[in-house]
């Protein structure tokens, strides 16, 4: 089969805005650009529906059902209505905090790599929540605090946060808007992510994906709890693992590997175009990376390369939207790229 990864379009940025600057939800694209300025564009043409005054390009962008939330590196909290750009409310003095998650109607600010304690915000008027969020003190950093909507069927509540401290082996789950713990899970080892703080990657069938240490690949299911699906026997870089299936991606400085778990047998992709293996998301059929040198590479399960396309600069993020398209950010750079046909 002729497979394609067909750039569709590129936008100049004028700046190297923050790769959390950019958010896909449900076909909504905004980014911050342009020193600052906030906007929306369509996914698939790169048209511009909708742009809004900011204080820089730094920051972090969420889509969050109708709303976009952007922290600007100033420390403003800005509410947009994601279709109409209209400015819902802004809120100040927030300066050193870069994670963004919104667990329902609340939304989780983190310190500036983690190490500052969490503290909420209301998503419907940015009123901040009085009082400090329980869990780990200020002197343990935290990875990227991940939404986990919970059954309400097993008389839980719906909306929870999963925490993840660098200097504890544990994964703690708390309820949004009490802190109460839904859920705490000892590990091996502390849950291992790079200086952005994204620890952890979602599977199709519900389960979170994440290292512990250095060479452990773990999964967690609130309902069933954690389990290791893989040890590595060399060292892995910080970067979430992929699992599509039953089939386990790690990206190496040296290539890909690719583990079939049912079989335990696992494949080397080592000749690829030259750099280090950073970024990786799952596509229909398979898995997209990002490379040194610009590249985007497409692999099947069986570990063949079915596309690869050079962009114009340094990836710095792939963000999918959907099962066809995915964005990629880097350095002064906004490109969409078309999945048209499906590895096999």
């Amino acid at each position: 089969m002729d497979q394609r990864l067909k750039v569709l379009w590129s936008r100049l940025l004028h700046l190297r805005s923050s790769a959390a600057a950019l958010a896909a939800a449900s076909g909504a694209l905004v980014v911050a650009e342009r020193h600052s300025r906030l906007v929306r564009l369509d996914p698939q043409t790169g048209a511009s529906l909708w742009e809004q005054n900011v204080e820089d390009c730094w920051g972090t962008t969420v889509v969050a059902g109708n709303r976009c939330l952007y922290l600007s590196q100033a420390g403003v909290l800005h509410c947009f209505d994601v279709h109409s750009g209209q400015r819902m409310w802004s809120t100040p003095k927030l300066r050193l905090r870069h994670y963004v998650s919104v667990s329902g109607s609340v939304v989780f600010l983190g310190g500036w790599r983690g190490y500052r304690p969490l503290i909420r915000v209301d998503l419907a008027n940015g009123e901040l929540f009085p009082g400090q969020f329980p869990g780990p003190t200020s002197d343990s950093s935290l990875a990227w605090p991940l939404p986990v909507r919970l059954d309400p069927e097993r008389g839980c509540t719906a909306n929870a946060i999963l925490i993840a401290p660098a200097k504890q082996a544990a994964l703690l789950l708390l309820d949004a808007r009490t802190g109460v713990t839904k859920g705490e899970w000892s590990l091996p080892a502390p849950v291992r992510f790079p200086d952005s703080g994204i620890a952890f990657s979602a599977s199709e069938d519900g389960r979170v994906v994440f290292l512990s240490g250095r060479r452990r690949v773990m999964a967690l299911h609130p309902a069933t709890g954690v389990e290791i699906l893989w040890r590595h026997d060399r060292d892995l870089p910080s970067l979430p693992p992929i699992l599509t299936g039953r089939t386990l991606w790690l990206a190496e400085d040296t290539g890909v590997t690719i583990i079939d778990l049912d079989r335990s047998a696992r494949s080397e992709v080592v000749r690829l175009p030259p750099g280090a293996t950073s970024e990786g998301v799952p596509v229909s059929g398979g898995a997209l990376f990002a490379r040194a040198g610009n590249q985007l590479i497409m692999m099947n399960r069986a570990g063949e390369i079915a596309a690869c396309v050079r962009l114009p600069g340094r990836i710095d993020r792939l963000l999918p939207d959907g099962r066809s398209l995915v964005h990629a950010i880097g350095k002064g750079h906004l490109t969409t790229i078309d999945i048209s046909t499906t590895p096999t």
